[in-house]
């Protein structure tokens, strides 16, 4: 299992980093978990831009998303992660221009 830890700057663009920002994963079946790092006090809303295959369904829970890794081949797959925050939705999606955000899962 790979675990990858979510924080919240309100203040930041992107206001969602992930830690690692790019996930490296093996071949074979493997889960993935987002986690909130340390002190982080926000629910997780949503997962999206993976595609299913080789990834399944997100599991979204406040706690955490847990998505299955099928890695078959080598591709680099970015993804959008939504967190609430006092009412607020926010992203790793960066406001200003493009790039910035773009955490990825790297199947090698």
């Amino acid at each position: 299992m790979s675990t990858i830890h979510v924080s919240l700057d309100t203040s930041a663009d992107p206001p969602v980093t992930c830690s690692p920002k790019n996930q490296s994963m093996n071949r074979g079946n493997d889960s993935i978990d987002w986690k909130p790092a340390a002190n982080q006090s926000f629910t997780f809303s949503s997962l999206t831009g993976l595609p299913n295959p080789p990834f399944s369904t997100p599991i979204v829970s406040d706690s955490e998303i847990t998505v299955t890794d099928d890695n078959q081949r080598s591709g680099d797959y970015p993804y959008t992660l939504e967190v609430m925050y006092d009412g607020l939705p926010y992203t790793t999606t960066k406001s200003t221009g493009t790039g910035g955000g773009d955490p990825t899962i790297q199947n090698k």
